[in-house]
């Protein structure tokens, strides 16, 4: 029993508040920051594979590098005679598969909400070479205001080397393992991708791709059988969007996209205006038809029989000299004529872009076309009445008198800036994206908006700009970290401590009263932390009051 317990003389343990096939997790509070912090606590079988305990230690304390505001932070890791913890950021919220058991399917609103902030936190760990292995909606957070936070990082990471035998963990898990992690194959990034797929899946349809009454028979489903495309469980998936799920959840990897980030691209373009996006590349290797070595069967024998009948060594007959003489003259007269008088006729289309439909139909009079004009439409970058494209593209070989169609510019498209001041970076990402903006965030402490949410937009909101504009945005890391000495409060009124503790930027926490002789009603006899000790702005200090009778005159 480890409620009550204090790890390392730190980290004091008040409640368990959940746990997993890996480790229980606790609330518990750091008596040195004074702040609240969760506790995850490996269960006994772990802890006694030395091997695992090394590899967990070393990587959880890589993750703890990580800094994304939507990864759970792990602030320390640590061992307390048989016990080894991991302290992490503590988090109020509901895990992702609790709430798709009560309300999936999820709108498309909804799920690209949560889906681009997963995105984000795998980018930014893949970006740090951090692969998780084990995303599910288990070890996915959302909190209240709809913040995302995916944990358990080290642990998928670290359990990869062992064998977990934990059902209810294996049964977790396996759902969205990637096909080569099923077969025991190394995990990448491209793994994560499909994980995800399966998560999107799932938050749109309310169930599982692939089902099996154990492990291995869900794994061998996801090796042998595809997926029922999403769109026969919930119509309401457009049919972009479908084919980015089921990309992500192609069982070859290579053919799953190439990052996170391509992923969360054609997320957005899907969702938002069911289409995909035009950076979409094939290898050729893929689509490569392999033809079978030739082998020489039977029925040919025959036929080396009558080869070996003639007399190779007889000279050709004169008439087949001539047929081949006659081959060779007519192949060389028609490259002469080709090259001649045919090529006459044709002439090679000029670059057209970016030029006036002035300039392009003198251009194309003097070597014989014909300019036709054709649509015009806005386009983020060409001037207007500059050409954007045209039919036939430059470089063709088309007979004279042809026409040239040509697509001209109005120039950019204008749109107002939405406002998306403290706003989440992924609401603000999908307003932009509305109006066909381009969101470029960067990250800075603030005093007053929340992490994760706008302080500021560059350019600002109902500024009208062409459409493709990138706009940046500073997203908050919340207040940065001040240290300060902690003020004496003892012998103050409890209305004068709160003044002082409001004009130091601390937090009032649990007052406690006790009865005392020495100090009249109201007065702060104890305080938590103690008068002079090094605090963080914004930590909660705890205090003792006198309840009377107080002193005798």
């Amino acid at each position: 029993m480890v409620i009550g317990k204090l790890l390392s003389n730190r980290y004091e343990i008040l409640e368990q508040v959940g746990g997993g096939g890996m480790a229980l997790v606790y609330r518990a509070k750091d008596v040195y920051l004074n702040r609240m912090v969760a506790i995850k606590i490996l269960r006994e079988q772990f802890t006694n594979d030395e091997e695992f305990v090394t590899r967990f230690r070393r990587e959880a304390q890589a993750v703890a590098s990580l800094s994304h505001t939507n990864i759970v932070s792990i602030y320390d890791v640590g061992q307390d005679q048989e016990i080894y913890y991991i302290v992490m950021e503590m988090i109020e919220g509901r895990d992702l598969k609790e709430l798709i058991k009560e309300k999936s399917p999820f709108s498309v609103k909804e799920t690209l909400d949560i889906a681009v902030q997963i995105c984000d936190a795998l980018a930014h760990a893949h970006e740090h070479k951090i692969i998780h292995r084990d995303v599910k909606p288990h070890n996915i957070i959302i909190t209240s205001e709809g913040k995302v936070k995916v944990t358990d990082f080290g642990l998928a990471r670290a359990v990869s080397t062992v064998t977990v035998t934990h059902t209810d963990n294996i049964m977790g898990s396996v759902h969205y393992f990637s096909p080569e992690q099923a077969r025991g194959e190394i995990a990448d990034e491209k793994s994560d991708i499909y994980s995800l797929g399966v998560v999107i899946y799932e938050m749109l349809t309310g169930k599982v791709p692939f089902e099996g009454e154990s492990p291995i028979s869900v794994a061998l489903n996801k090796i042998q059988n595809d997926p029922v495309p999403p769109r026969q469980i919930n119509p309401q998936i457009g049919e972009a969007l479908e084919k980015v799920i089921l990309r992500a959840m192609v069982k070859d990897p290579r053919r799953r996209y190439n990052s996170v980030s391509e992923l969360r691209n054609n997320l957005i373009s899907a969702g938002l205006y069911n289409r995909l996006e035009n950076n979409d590349t094939v290898k050729v290797m893929e689509d490569t038809i392999k033809l079978p070595r030739f082998r020489k069967g039977a029925g040919e024998k025959p036929e080396k029989k009558s080869i070996r009948n003639h007399n190779l060594s007889a000279p050709l007959k004169l008439w087949t000299w001539v047929m081949i003489a006659l081959i060779v003259i007519g192949f060389l007269l028609g490259i002469y004529l080709s090259a001649t008088v045919l090529a006459k006729g044709e002439v090679k289309v000029p670059d057209l872009s970016e030029k006036t439909v002035e300039e392009a139909r003198k251009e194309l009079e003097q070597i014989g076309l014909i300019l036709v004009l054709g649509k015009t439409i806005n386009h983020p970058t060409v001037e207007e009445n500059l050409i954007i494209s045209q039919v036939p593209k430059a470089e063709e070989i088309v007979k004279k008198n042809q026409e040239v169609e040509v697509t001209v510019s109005k120039g950019p498209l204008m749109v107002d800036v939405p406002d998306v001041y403290n706003k989440s970076l992924a609401t603000a990402e999908i307003e932009l994206s509305n109006v066909g903006l381009i969101c470029e965030p960067s990250y800075a402490y603030h005093s007053q908006i929340p992490s994760g949410n706008v302080f500021r937009q560059d350019p600002e909101a109902n500024t009208s700009v062409a459409q493709g504009s990138v706009v940046k945005l500073m997203v908050s890391k919340g207040p940065e970290p001040v240290w300060i000495k902690m003020p004496k409060l003892t012998g103050f009124a409890l209305t004068e401590a709160k003044v002082i503790l409001e004009q130091h930027n601390l937090v009032l926490g649990v007052v406690t009263p006790e009865p005392s002789y020495r100090y009249h009603k109201e007065i702060v006899i104890r305080q938590d932390p103690g008068a002079d000790s090094e605090i963080l702005q914004g930590s909660i200090v705890n205090l003792v009051i006198s309840s009377g009778p107080g002193p005798e005159f």
